[in-house]
């Protein structure tokens, strides 16, 4: 046993938000605590890091144990520099490999045995702390939460929240404790970092508790849930989908049980005051009894927690085309965001916009919505475009205004009518009459999408929605954004939302070539993880979607300014003119695989010929580097080639 949490309680003021915490956790396990917002989740994992004392209980951890503790606010201390703050983890191995440095240095100048020996015990410590590997170990986190070689010397004052927040997280990782608790740890994270991390973590040597919403996360991770509601905690083992179908009979049967006690109290009760100061008088004094202590025994019925609810759907029609973009190109100083990039939004389609931190989600939203200018190239919205916007930043709120205030002059609501959409919504009593900037970020977001559904608007755009949303939360908005009918462009990192509500894919890449895809984004993960580039001939590319399971190449002329189709295999929604498209487009790519395929046969047939007779001087590991990445991208290619014919002769059939 790790640890041991026996009767915590915890009260601020007449709230009891703890009462009779009780659970325990193995080594190596992996535990979820999951609640609703409010529930005391934060409060929990402040006491068990001394953070905060519990009115009453024990918080016992196994002796020698560590533990790591990843804040949601202020994770960092800001007087350094990134790598410094990284290394704050290590400081250990990087004393040691100091003192080997001014070692190395006295034995150049004027070596003695004594230093010599020194040197050589100092090195073996190093050794046994795996310092090399530290080392290489520091880059490879940082790098995989979005922090480039040219960022390590960066002020660790000038990052963004969010930047603060996966640096902490690199450096927690970097310490590997005993006891791993993450809150919140995907907050901030981009879909490929979210992936990284669960891969570590389920190889991680140590236990994890974690507090998170991002239900992708669970599912992946849970190996146990711990689900904290009324002040009280209750186990159930994973994985997810377990765990919630467990509750889920758990409530029905407590409802059961509570059901037959309160018929088995009606009539004990009916006894008693039938017979009570009657001839049968002691038999009803024992009825009373036996009630009383029933009573005090009494399973209470789970009652069903009220949910965020409302109604997105458009009252007008938009045009066919909504969106279309022709070569927007934005910078950012003298980065260059996005390039040339064309894209259209037809009626009906449900757009996720996915991409690493930094590659221009946000600001191609500000583009469109024209918030902000582009450096080049146009975009336009269709006939009879009523857009409904929600900003991550909450940009789109009067923080000084009340939400009742901001519904009422903002929207054109009558108060009573706006306080009954904010009760649909959560934000009840005297929270509506409370300055916005007071609110928190869960109750800011619920007021934007309060706003989104007084609009009613046939376009929605959603940037980052279920940002400090909880999980029922989360769940409602999926189910709002399910029976919407008009069109949408979702940015988000949440990837189960992603693959609720959404049926294309925008993927904009660091590289300059994004990626359009007729999927949503769990189909479009399941056909490749990440795309690799390797040139082709006559200039074009080969976009190698690469995972576990299989590898499928696409051949696309080189326009790396260009906005890339991956066609999704589902055609069977496709109109007969479509179908002809389809089939018009697929035969030209056809004879532009076997070109680039004779080409490559070409260009293997050289190098093998050369490596039959070898040059005196030449590079013969060059050579056979050559020889082997020409081989692979030819397999590549008649991968796709195949591909290719075969949808090809169903599109014939189809036709």
């Amino acid at each position: 046993m790790l640890l041991n949490v026996a009767n915590l309680t915890k009260a601020y003021g007449p709230d009891e938000i703890l009462m009779g915490v009780t659970f325990r956790m193995e080594r190596r396990e992996k535990v979820a605590i999951v609640g609703r917002n409010g529930t005391g989740k934060t409060t929990l994992l402040k006491i068990l890091n001394s953070e905060l004392e519990a009115d009453t209980g024990a918080v016992q951890l196994s002796r020698g144990a560590t533990i790591g503790y990843l804040k949601q606010h202020d994770p960092i201390d800001l007087s350094g520099t990134v790598r410094e703050e990284a290394e704050k983890a290590l400081q250990h191995a990087i004393h040691v490999k100091r003192r080997l440095e001014e070692l190395e240095v006295r034995l150049l100048n004027n070596p003695s045995n004594e230093e010599l020996e020194e040197y050589t015990t100092v090195h073996e410590h190093y050794l046994e702390l795996e310092g090399y590997a530290a080392e290489r170990d520091l880059q490879t986190v940082l790098n995989k939460m979005g922090f480039k070689d040219e960022d390590f010397d960066k002020p660790a004052s000038a990052l963004s929240g969010g930047e603060r927040t996966r640096l902490a997280l690199a450096r927690q990782i970097l310490e590997e404790p005993d006891l791993l608790i993450l809150d919140e740890p995907t907050n901030h994270l981009d879909l490929q970092a979210a992936e990284w991390l669960e891969g570590w973590l389920k190889n991680y040597p140590g236990a994890v508790l974690i507090v998170s919403h991002d239900r992708a996360f669970l599912e992946n991770i849970g190996d146990r849930f711990l689900e904290l509601k009324d002040g009280k905690v209750k186990s159930y083992p994973g994985p997810f989908a377990k765990f919630r179908k467990l509750r889920a009979e758990e409530d029905i049967r407590l409802a059961e049980v509570a059901k037959r006690q309160d018929q088995q109290l009606a009539k004990l009760d009916e006894f008693v005051r039938r017979f009570m100061n009657s001839q049968r008088t002691a038999q009803a004094r024992g009825r009373q009894k036996h009630m009383n202590k029933l009573a005090a025994q009494k399973v209470i019925a789970p009652t069903a927690e009220k949910g965020v609810k409302g109604n997105l759907s458009p009252t007008k029609r938009s045009g066919d085309k909504v969106i279309e973009a022709k070569k927007i190109s934005v910078s950012f100083g003298a980065r260059k965001l996005i390039e040339n990039l064309d894209w259209t939004v037809s009626i009906g389609q449900r757009w996720g916009v996915i991409g690493d931190n930094g590659t221009g989600k946000s600001t191609l939203i500000r583009v469109l919505l024209g918030l902000r200018e582009a450096n080049s190239g146009t975009a336009e919205f269709g006939a009879n475009i009523e857009v409904g916007y929600f900003s991550q930043d909450a940009e789109d709120l009067d923080l000084e205004k009340s939400p009742i205030e901001f519904l009422v002059y903002e929207c054109d609501m009558t108060p009573q009518t706006a306080r009954d959409l904010l009760g649909n919504f959560l934000i009840t009593g005297d929270d509506v009459f409370r300055p916005t900037k007071t609110l928190s970020g869960g109750e800011k977001n619920k007021l934007s999408l309060a706003r989104l559904v007084q609009m009613k608007p046939n376009l929605l755009v959603l940037d980052e929605p279920t940002n400090h949303l909880d999980m029922d939360s989360r769940e409602a908005l999926a189910s709002m954004l399910k029976s919407y009918k008009g069109t949408l462009v979702l940015v988000s990192h949440d990837r189960w939302l992603l693959g609720e509500v959404t049926n294309h894919t925008l993927h904009l890449r660091k590289d300059g070539l994004p990626i359009s895809y007729a999927g949503n984004y769990a189909r479009y993960r399941g056909d490749g993880v990440k795309v690799l580039r390797s040139k082709g001939g006559k200039g074009s590319e080969v976009l190698r979607l690469e995972s576990a399971d299989q590898q499928t190449n696409i051949i696309a002329e080189k326009e790396p300014q260009n906005l890339k189709t991956v066609e999704s295999q589902d055609r069977s929604k496709l109109s007969p003119r479509e179908v002809s498209k389809e089939i018009s487009r697929l035969e030209k790519s056809i004879l532009d695989s076997e070109t680039s395929i004779s080409e490559t046969e070409s260009e293997i047939t050289v190098l093998e010929r050369e490596l039959s007779k070898v040059a005196p001087h030449a590079d013969v590991w060059e050579m056979s580097q050559r020889h082997s990445a020409e081989k692979e991208r030819l397999e590549g290619q008649m991968s796709a080639w195949e591909e290719q014919t075969t949808r090809l002769e169903e599109l014939r059939k189809m036709q």
